[in-house]
C-alpha cells in the first residue's frame, strides 16, 4: 500500500518535500513499530528517488483488504494534497482507485446489512414504546383508543 502511495507522490513528475517529509516520517515510524527489514527500507527509498520504480497496477493485485485499499485512497488523498495542490494526474490515479473500491463493493450484501439492522433497531425501538406504554387503568385504555386511531401520544 505505501509503494502506491509514494507513486501517487511520483505522479505529478516531482515528490515536493512535505511529501517527502511525510512518508519519510511514516516510513520510520512503520521501522519503529514493526522493524522492517533493510530490504523494505531500501525498496521505500528506490520508490522515494525513482519515479518509475513503481508500477500501481502491479502493486495494487498484493492488495487484497479492501479496508487497506480504503487506507490507500485516504492517504494517497492527504498526500496528494500535501503541496497545495492537486495535480490532474494525481487526481485520475484517486479517481481510478475509488472506481475499483467503488466496483468492488458488493452492494447487495450491503443493502441486505443495512435492511436487517434498520429491522433489529425498529424491532429494539417497539420493544421499548411497549416497556413505556401504560398497560393498565383508563391511561392504558386511553392509549389503545388513540393508537386505533391513529394517534401515538409517545412519538
Amino acid at each position: 500500500m505505501w509503494r502506491c502511495v509514494i507513486a501517487i507522490a511520483h505522479a505529478d513528475g516531482m515528490v515536493q518535500d512535505l511529501e517527502r517529509a511525510y512518508l519519510q516520517r511514516i516510513i520510520a515510524n512503520m521501522d519503529r513499530v514493526y522493524s522492517l527489514t533493510a530490504e523494505q527500507k531500501a525498496t521505500f527509498a528506490n520508490d522515494l528517488e525513482s519515479p518509475t520504480s513503481q508500477n500501481i497496477p502491479e502493486l495494487l493485485s498484493h492488495i487484497n483488504d479492501p479496508a487497506v485499499r480504503g487506507q490507500l485512497i485516504y492517504f494517497g488523498g492527504l498526500l496528494a494534497r500535501a503541496d497545495g495542490v492537486l495535480d490532474p494526474r494525481e487526481d485520475d490515479i484517486l479517481k481510478k482507485l475509488r472506481a475499483d473500491q467503488m466496483a468492488s463493493l458488493d452492494m447487495q450484501q450491503i443493502h441486505a446489512h443495512v435492511k436487517k439492522s434498520v429491522s433489529d433497531e425498529m424491532f429494539r425501538f417497539d420493544i421499548a414504546q411497549q416497556e413505556i406504554r401504560p398497560q393498565t387503568g383508563l391511561s392504558g385504555i386511553l392509549d389503545r383508543l388513540l393508537l386505533r386511531i391513529g394517534i401515538d401520544l409517545l412519538d
